[in-house]
């Protein structure tokens, strides 16, 4: 389970954007977790609820906001989705000449909290 490493990095990144900003107290998290990452956003979510205490972020809400994997075609130009990221064939010709758009992002969007 390495969302609880995951989730005690999003946390270090946060504080020291907190005490850059001058806040005392972090209520709230927002990420974006590619769903090529391997995060699986319930464990994400759980192992926050952890790593959280005896931190700024000490009830901190985190809100996950998941992205499907999509790649195009450089052949025929179609978008498609990704399920895994082995093997990027096309969907509609088939062709292997393609290039991942979204799904390996992991990023702290933006922190919420009181100075």
């Amino acid at each position: 389970m390495h969302e609880l490493t995951v989730a005690q990095r999003i946390l270090e990144i946060a504080e020291e954007k907190a005490r850059d900003s001058g806040l005392s107290r972090i209520t709230g998290i927002r990420v974006r977790v590619g769903s090529l990452t391997t995060v699986v956003p319930e464990a994400l979510d759980f192992c926050f609820g952890f790593a959280r205490e005896d931190t700024l972020a000490g009830n901190a809400n985190l809100v996950i906001e998941e992205v499907r994997a999509e790649a195009r075609c450089n052949s025929c130009g179609i978008v498609f989705p990704v399920e895994q990221s082995f093997f990027l064939v096309c969907s509609s010709c088939g062709s292997s000449d393609t290039a991942l758009l979204k799904g390996t992002e992991l990023d702290l969007l933006s922190i919420e909290g009181e100075i």
